[in-house]
């Protein structure tokens, strides 16, 4: 039979010859044909009792059909149906893999009990189908995420339609600490629960950490938890990573963008020594390249620092005691970058710090 023909067939009516074709010597084509549709029939819900009862017991017929091409053309033809019953369904959800796939990603007949025992087979591709599913309850996302791989959980954080409670993104992040795929995945989670957010903070990039600020309601201590980086955090990260390098320009740009780039949190930044973050704020409100940025911030004579704390048109009354911070940060030995080398006394003494006694008592403010 020619291939018109075969797509003629897919839109005629119940005959007895499609009985007929069951018992006599038709090819797998054919009966793939017949699979197609009697599915479409029953899509279309124009058949009487009778009528349904047979399209339903040809289709079981078909379902044990030896040719595996017959049986995955019935399971696409009817992966969508409801009105079929449910043990048919789950018959060609357990069959061989390229026919069980269409079932376990679409067909809503399939409960969570019946996909969770197929997610704890191991099967990698059949887990992958059930994570495309267009909702997962909790409990399915939950499975998932316990007993996937990397890529089968990566593709459940992708579907909009899973849901996911608190200790599922907890698994996930104990699970998968090191992946930038699920860290990823996480960061574009629509409303990440707070302290998920703050966990995700010590693990992902700055570009990420960008796309957090940008598509998620953080708290103003939350903002500074994924913003700053104090000296002690920046000394783990490169205890954990010494090749790691930190974006701070596209924090200050993220948080420029929402007009969230304001004097407080650029005094926190230098306050905590946060060198970088402050350096890209100050350019940015000036609208200057960052190395004449530093320049200005540490020129020894403290008047190219005040141009530019004028220009960024920063409050005046705050002028001393930045001034002071910078003085500490960027001109005492005390706090040199944390990549270089200690500058210690020539004497062998302990680095000047602000907060011990020195021959020369600075003013604390």
């Amino acid at each position: 039979i020619g291939e018109a023909a075969l797509r003629d067939m897919v839109m005629a009516e119940i005959t007895l010859n499609d009985v007929k074709l069951l018992d006599g010597d038709s090819s797998p084509a054919r009966r793939a044909v017949l699979a197609q549709k009697l599915a479409n029939d029953l899509k279309n819900k124009t058949l009487s009792e009778t009528e349904y009862d047979l399209a339903i017991a040809i289709c079981q017929k078909l379902a044990d059909d030896v040719d595996t091409t017959v049986r995955r053309s019935l399971s696409h033809a009817l992966k969508k149906n409801n009105d079929i019953p449910k043990d048919l369904a789950l018959g060609l959800a357990k069959d061989v893999l390229e026919v069980s796939l269409p079932m376990l990603e679409f067909s809503t007949l399939l409960e969570d009990s019946d996909l969770i025992e197929i997610i704890h087979t191991g099967d990698n591709d059949r887990q992958m189908a059930i994570s495309h599913r267009p909702t997962l309850s909790p409990t399915l996302t939950h499975s998932l995420c316990e007993a996937g791989s990397e890529a089968v959980v990566e593709s459940t954080l992708k579907n909009e339609g899973a849901s996911f409670e608190d200790n599922t993104y907890e698994l996930v992040l104990q699970r998968f600490e090191k992946s930038e795929a699920i860290h990823a995945g996480l960061a574009t989670r629509h409303q990440l629960p707070p302290h998920i957010i703050d966990l995700l903070v010590d693990v992902v990039s700055d570009q990420l950490k960008a796309y957090l600020l940008s598509h998620q309601t953080l708290s103003p201590v939350l903002i500074e938890r994924v913003v700053l980086e104090s000296r002690e955090d920046a000394k783990r990260r490169l205890l954990h990573d010494p090749r790691s390098k930190r974006d701070a320009e596209k924090l200050v740009l993220a948080m420029n963008k929402q007009g969230k780039l304001t004097p407080e949190l650029i005094f926190r930044a230098l306050e905590i020594g946060d060198r970088p973050f402050f350096e890209y704020a100050m350019a940015h409100r000036v609208g200057i390249d960052i190395q004449a940025a530093r320049t200005l911030i540490k020129d020894p004579g403290e008047k190219g620092f005040a141009a530019l704390y004028k220009k960024a048109d920063l409050p005046r009354k705050d002028f001393s005691a930045i001034n002071y911070l910078v003085d500490v940060e960027y001109r005492s030995h005390s706090h040199s970058p944390i990549t270089a080398r200690e500058k210690r006394d020539p004497h062998g003494g302990q680095p000047e710090s602000w907060l011990t006694e020195t021959e020369t008592k600075k003013k604390k403010w």
